[in-house]
């Protein structure tokens, strides 16, 4: 018996959600750029999510309460789950910012999706389909085409600095998260099931960022840095991760994972309006064919 057909209404959600999700991660990319000599790695990552944990637990105590049981038998599951996801992935990220370049950081990035296949193919005997290929090969092309601004020579000249390994293990860890999650369901509300994870990731992160404030610090409480922590602990935080983790139960995280190639689209677009930064031809002709691929990659059928 085959799998149970999938409506289009939920795909196309799925595809939305997807979307949005990584458009508040690219504005989460811009502003850990912006103010990443001001507040450090440890200090955004664990404030942000504090915050989505104080906003997310009024709205998720009436579900924990129904869910509890099953959220005790899977609790070692649930902690696995959020240490690449909510504890691994940002900080890793916040690192790496610091000490390679926007290019550097756009090339990892495109190995998320070949990361994300083979992580499905070894865990979940989950064999890309044949215009999964094609499509993931096609993004390749248009990432490669932005990030090199139409010059190969560019590409045979990078060099990998320790940020750009930092980069590595982030993008590997949500790859990794993003199969466990297809992997190994749980029947639990989305909201109890993003409020634990949430909860344990702020834990694993806590003794790290106490050793960072007793070695740099703090930072300045003013009106602008808590306007950013809010925009953090609610969009890419929890509205990101909901949508998320709907587009990879919906699609398969292969799939999904393809969206990720929409991150230097959207952060060009940002960076353009709030940054003065400038968009070429080469913006343009690569999205093209990134968003041809990602139509290549969501065709469920051959």
């Amino acid at each position: 018996m085959g799998k149970p057909e999938i409506k289009p209404t939920k795909i196309w959600l799925a595809y939305s959600g997807l979307s949005l999700a990584v458009f508040f991660w690219a504005v989460n990319t811009v502003i850990a750029k912006a103010v990443v000599l001001e507040i450090r790695p440890m200090a955004l990552s664990f404030y942000r999510w504090l915050i989505a944990f104080m906003i997310i637990l009024p709205f998720a105590v009436s579900h924990l309460k129904k869910d509890s049981l099953l959220i005790r038998q899977h609790l070692g599951f649930l902690f696995v789950l959020a240490l690449p996801s909510v504890a691994a992935y940002n900080s890793i990220l916040y690192f790496g910012a610091k000490y390679t370049t926007a290019v550097n950081i756009s090339l990892v990035a495109a190995t998320m999706p070949v990361m994300t296949l083979l992580f499905s193919w070894v865990m979940n005997k989950e064999k890309p389909l044949c215009l999964q290929s094609i499509g993931i090969l096609v993004s390749i092309i248009g990432m490669l085409l932005i990030i090199t601004k139409g010059s190969w020579q560019l590409l045979l000249n990078l060099s990998f600095n320790p940020g750009d390994l930092l980069i590595v293990f982030a993008i590997a860890s949500w790859a990794f998260y993003s199969v466990l999650l297809k992997k190994r369901q749980i029947h639990i509300s989305p909201i109890s099931f993003l409020t634990v994870l949430i909860f344990l990731g702020t834990l694993c992160i806590l003794p790290f960022y106490a050793w960072e404030f007793v070695v740099y610090k703090g930072f300045e409480v003013n009106r602008v840095n808590i306007s950013i922590f809010l925009y953090l602990g609610i969009f890419p935080s929890i509205l990101s991760y909901i949508f998320w983790n709907y587009g990879v139960r919906t699609v398969g995280a292969s799939v999904a994972s393809v969206f990720m190639y929409l991150l230097p689209i959207f952060t060009a677009g940002i960076a353009n309006v709030f940054l003065d930064e400038t968009l070429f031809f080469h913006h343009f002709s690569g999205g093209l064919l990134i968003l041809l691929g990602l139509i290549l990659s969501s065709l469920r059928r051959i």
